[in-house]
């Protein structure tokens, strides 16, 4: 139903194995007739230096302005519904790309500022922190412009980048304990790969091998909300989804995620979202098409 995107997909001569690329803003290839809103199966960092542009994240629309960084992660429904004057830079990974300098998944998992279920999509740059972050940057950017360019050295650059940044995002936020990051992390894939068949707390608690209120305080500290509150916004999300950019009817739509009856599926939506599945549908079709 939606365009999932690869980096290859993106034509770049910065581009490092079809994992990862480093481009100005203004210079980026997009591929012909790209489809909004779409996904990707890769990680984005958009630093801008100048302009400003509207990304809208899964229905959630944000201004970004000037030595503000915005990251977008993998399976995220996104467009960017404008641009104006926009300078800067664009960095894409893939995991398989971080791993290859990792080697533990954990590292990458405790990066928490890629993940927006934890914070907020963006991070505004101080004068200090934007000389620091752009010192590395123009190395990165350097060696990426070489013709014999070296993986090696670019992967060990951008995880640099990456936790000088998650530095600056914890200076700026509440911390938590990277063990409970981590934690979060696995139960949201967890949520992604099982919530149109499992809906029940007691599933995820039962994977990840501990007790229900155990889940709920990690799921609380780490992004606000207990772990079956995030379960039916990741359903919640999907209806929208459907409601939007699909002509499934109701019941088809309540039955592809898995309600035994479309009056239940109605009424849950009803009382969440103060409207019908039907007019919500109208509604932001409309505003959407429009953005």
């Amino acid at each position: 139903m939606f365009t999932t995107y690869n980096i290859t997909d993106f034509p770049s001569e910065n581009s490092v194995k079809g994992m990862f690329t480093l481009e100005r803003f203004e210079y980026l290839k997009r591929p012909p007739n790209l489809e909004w809103p779409h996904k990707h199966s890769f990680y984005e960092i958009l630093w801008l230096t100048s302009g400003i542009a509207t990304q809208v994240i899964d229905y959630h629309q944000n201004e970004i302005e000037p030595n503000t960084l915005f990251f977008i992660s993998p399976g995220q429904l996104h467009q960017m519904s404008s641009t104006k004057d926009v300078k800067g830079y664009s960095i894409t990974f893939t995991e398989e790309f971080l791993m290859l300098t990792a080697n533990n998944k954990d590292k990458l998992l405790s990066l928490s500022f890629l993940d927006n279920s934890v914070g907020l999509p963006s991070l505004q740059l101080s004068d200090e922190s934007r000389n620091e972050l752009l010192k590395v940057i123009e190395m990165m950017e350097n060696e990426a412009e070489r013709k014999e360019k070296s993986s090696v050295i670019i992967g060990h650059l951008l995880f640099v980048l990456l936790n000088k940044i998650q530095r600056i995002a914890d200076s700026k936020r509440e911390t938590y304990e990277h063990s409970n990051v981590i934690r979060f992390k696995n139960f949201k894939k967890l949520v992604e790969e099982n919530f149109k068949i499992h809906k029940n707390l007691q599933f995820y608690s039962d994977q990840m091998a501990m007790t229900s209120h155990r889940l709920n305080q990690i799921c609380k500290q780490v992004s606000g909300k207990p772990a079956g509150e995030f379960i039916r916004e990741r359903i919640l999300l999907e209806i929208k989804r459907l409601l939007i950019h699909s002509d499934w009817p109701i019941g088809d739509i309540s039955d592809y995620l898995g309600f035994e009856d479309v009056s239940y599926f109605s009424r849950q939506f009803r009382e969440k979202e103060k409207m019908t599945p039907l007019a919500y549908r109208r509604e932001m079709s409309e505003k959407y098409q429009n953005l």
